[in-house]
């Protein structure tokens, strides 16, 4: 029985991805993620704002007199560029200590700036890059094709000055995300579904915005599921699931909706073990053994919308509809 994968061109052992995450912000991390049995690993995000921060918190510790713009400058350039240098030298050592694909992983709202950073990326091994795009369409001047133009033009600006194989992050606001989807796979090798925007919650005795849980939870692997579902084999590049897949099942759901990989984080804090992603996949390997699935390549796509003995059941959104579907409606 095997597992084996192909994602983005990268030869995957299985299609289990450890994401970017706090998981793999270290050598260690990374060495643990590989020894777990995970088929790749994405490097935790280098933020564009991480970098910015940086840069300012050493501007001010600096106490540069006003009046010298060309010495903040300089040291606005140095501060940034040694937030970089550590961002490959974790790329560098990773390469080194493990044998599984790293894929590197950067943050950002824009292509100004990265055109560079994302070469050298590319020169310190990283056998593919991911994009990490988080941008909240929340403004109500902003046209919608704005916002997809902004992800076009990036993918646009990478693509030209790096090699490997590209995979973009997105999240599911889009005014048009199946027409947005086809167009941006044209460009990238990879569709990764969705990003997780940062969640919050309202405190109705303190009367104040606070964090609300930062893991997901297995419900909320239906999103991804679906759209997954909806583009695979109309799209031209590979999906890869991420959000909510906390176990065998959720993985084996997502590829038999046509996944190519799948990004698991939460479900690794949640049982504060990395060794977790073994257990995943001894119970997606018993799944295959019950139903008669020798490779990945055997189910995948089974119960995507193209392949689906009932295509509409992937675009009932009303209650109502769902639940005359399923004679629960009285007449």
């Amino acid at each position: 029985m095997s597992l084996a994968t192909r994602y983005m061109g990268l030869d995957l052992a299985n299609p289990v991805i450890v994401s970017s995450s706090g998981l793999t912000g270290s050598v260690e991390g990374i060495v643990r993620c590989a020894e777990a049995g995970a088929g790749a690993i994405v490097v935790k995000s280098l933020y564009e704002e991480q970098i910015h921060a940086e840069a300012e918190a050493v501007l001010e510790r600096s106490h540069l007199p006003t009046g010298y713009p060309e010495g903040r400058d300089h040291l606005e350039l140095y501060s940034r560029e040694e937030a970089f240098e550590r961002y490959l030298t974790l790329i560098r050592e990773a390469k080194e200590a493990v044998s599984i694909p790293v894929i590197a992983s950067v943050h950002c709202v824009s292509a100004s700036g990265w055109t560079e950073y994302t070469r050298r990326i590319q020169a310190a091994g990283a056998d593919a890059l991911e994009l990490n795009v988080f941008v909240l369409p929340m403004d109500i001047e902003r046209e919608p094709r704005a916002y997809e133009k902004l992800y076009l033009d990036l993918v646009e600006g990478v693509r030209q000055n790096v090699s490997v194989p590209l995979a973009l992050k997105i999240g599911p606001y889009f005014s048009g995300l199946a027409h947005t989807a086809l167009a941006l796979s044209r460009r990238v090798d990879a569709l990764v579904l969705f990003n997780r925007f940062y969640r919050l919650d309202i405190d109705i005795e303190e009367l104040r915005v606070v964090p609300a849980e930062p893991f997901s939870d297995p419900q909320e692997c239906v999103i991804p599921m679906r759209w997954i579902a909806i583009l695979a084999g109309q799209i031209e590049c590979d999906l890869a699931a991420t959000t909510g897949v906390h176990d065998g099942a959720g993985v084996v759901k997502q590829l038999l909706a046509g996944a190519t990989a799948v990004q698991v984080c939460s479900t690794l804090y949640r049982h504060q073990d990395i060794g977790y992603v073994r257990t995943i996949l001894d119970e997606v390997t018993d799944w295959m053994a019950r139903h008669g699935f020798r490779r990945v390549a055997d189910f995948r796509g089974l119960l995507s919308q193209a392949k689906n003995s009932d295509p509409e059941a992937f675009e009932r959104v009303q209650f109502m509809r769902e639940t005359a579907a399923r004679g629960l409606m009285s007449s």
